[in-house]
């Protein structure tokens, strides 16, 4: 199922959202999370009952191995060991299901191994290996939350019942497709809380909320962009003579879709789980507002930032500096091992983490260059005295008009069906073709275009609307841009109603097309 399904919509929701709170409140906590658990495999099944057995062998894995070092002694040397079986199962299970990787390293007619793998990319495994990789690693470390989570385990029961309240933390539906990837001392504090099991009505309507403004941004928005999009890059792939403006209306229609499909599914992905009274992390906050690209990344699907900065880039910075401290290196080649290796590497492997497509790879080196360079421009003696002297507002303005071009640029490349049509594309946009065959009327899509980047740069982000209800765990401590004022429209109230009820009507004339969301290719 996908959220703009009606059938997940006005059927699947409402009968699980009913037992859960009925559940809930006849027999507790503990039987209402696994009734959860359970929903989430139903709403998992339509992808592929492959796909299904190996999320379920996944949490199984994953469980009985925090079991296991959680029980064991510090001092006991086969708990690392576990451990690390842990993360490799994670890992190879990742690389080969996604990527092919062992396929590939043995080659097809080795006879080696069998390909299992000869299946569509399993739905959602980035998001679920990375949740639970995390997840290892706080119950390696003897993070509190893991250990109140499972609870005594003293029967076959009591093992059961953790096993369904783990798999109801990684599997829950509304995160288990695209994110966010939550951390589990996210998630226990809420289910431990007396309020988590009552039915609140503000839930209901911050959620309700949530899922209207991201069902128009995606069926609305994002989806009627992608035909332009669809028509540029074709012809870029094949080397099309493309007309320069429309080359960068197919550029910035790539942007808009691919902002609002990926806003739509997080702002449903929040609404969904605060009707059943949970709050999950901000995964996307106006990221095109950033005033750069360090920026950019503390807006842009935050909670996968962190868990790769968790363990990538901070274990490789921290171990460059030790080298370099410990073998006295020279500043520069010190600073390069420090900063510039760990963070190409770093963002190498959120390109990849895309999928293995050497578009992904270039653009995830694109960024990769570009955030060492702000990085090291920002703590330049230059950067600190410009900013002394000049006024924030005018340093903002520069700043996010430097930070477009490269934007617009590195996501045409992460768009293109291959290399040299992403560099096609890039010489169309700058070219001298206006002679070129029209590829579509331009009126429809500039028209959409100003209408997607007028929400963009105007108006306020759903967490912003609705902040005064708390709807989210801030991720990062994001300033807020924009007129201030339309921050404090939204509350339960006619009017708000008849605003929403016109996102729904609009969002359900398109309903029916379905395109998936575009991150759940990845």
């Amino acid at each position: 199922m996908i959220f703009t399904d009606p059938i997940f919509l006005f059927v699947f929701l409402p009968i699980v959202l009913v037992a859960f709170y009925a559940t809930a409140s006849y027999f507790g906590r503990n039987y209402a999370l696994a009734l959860l658990f359970v929903a989430s495999i139903i709403f998992y099944i339509p992808h592929s009952m492959t796909s299904v057995i190996l999320l379920l062998i996944a949490l199984a894995v994953n469980f009985s191995v925090a079991l296991i070092i959680t029980k064991m002694d510090d001092q006991d040397k086969n708990r690392r060991s576990t451990y690390l079986f842990g993360q490799f199962y994670n890992i190879a299970s990742l690389c080969y299901f996604k990527y092919k990787i062992v396929t590939l390293l043995l080659g097809p007619k080795s006879g080696l191994i069998v390909d299992i793998a000869g299946i569509a990319i399993p739905a959602g495994i980035s998001f679920y290996t990375f949740h639970q990789a995390a997840f290892l690693a706080d119950a390696y470390a003897r993070e509190k939350n893991v250990t109140q989570f499972l609870g005594r385990l003293g029967s076959i029961k009591s093992v059961f019942s953790a096993f369904c309240r783990y798999g109801a933390f990684v599997s829950f539906f509304p995160q288990l497709i695209i994110g966010p990837i939550t951390y589990l001392s996210e998630f226990n504090p809420q289910i431990q809380s007396k309020r988590f099991l009552r039915l609140n009505p503000i839930d209901l309507a911050v959620g309700l909320t949530f899922i209207s403004i991201g069902m128009f941004k995606k069926v609305v928005l994002a989806d009627n962009l992608a035909p332009t999009v669809d028509v540029v890059f074709s012809a870029a792939n094949v080397g099309a003579e493309i007309h320069p403006v429309q080359a960068w209306i197919g550029a910035l229609a790539y942007m808009a879709q691919l902002y609002f499909d990926f806003s739509g599914y997080s702002d449903m992905a929040l609404g969904l789980a605060r009707m059943f009274g949970l709050r999950y992390p901000i995964n996307f906050f106006s990221p095109f507002k950033a005033n750069g690209i360090i920026d950019y990344y503390r807006r842009w699907h935050m909670t996968l930032t962190r868990v790769i900065a968790r363990f990538l880039y901070t274990p490789l910075s921290v171990a460059g500096t030790r080298y370099s401290m410990f073998n006295r290196l020279a500043p520069i080649p010190a600073h390069l091992l420090s900063l510039w290796l760990p963070m190409l590497v770093n963002f190498q492997i959120i390109g990849l983490w895309h999928g293995a497509l050497w578009t992904f790879s270039v653009f995830g080196l694109m960024h990769g260059f570009w955030y060492a360079l702000e990085t090291e421009v920002r703590a330049s003696k230059w950067y600190k005295s410009v900013r002394k002297t000049t006024s924030p507002l005018v340093i903002g303005f520069i700043e996010r008009a430097v930070f477009f071009l490269p934007l617009c640029l590195s996501l045409a490349m992460f768009r293109s069906e291959s290399v040299a049509g992403g560099f096609h594309l890039f010489g169309q946009m700058f070219g001298t073709s206006f002679d070129a065959p029209s590829a579509f009327n331009m009126r429809e899509p500039v028209v959409t275009l100003a209408v997607a980047f007028s929400i963009i740069y105007l108006c306020p982000n759903s967490v912003e609307l609705m902040r005064r209800y708390r709807p989210a765990i801030m991720t990062y401590d994001n300033k807020s841009y924009g007129p201030a004022f339309l921050r404090e429209l939204w509350r339960p109230g006619w009017i708000q109603a008849a605003a929403i009820s016109g996102l729904v009507l609009a969002s359900l004339y398109y309903v029916s097309r379905q395109p998936p969301f575009l991150y759940q290719g990845f």
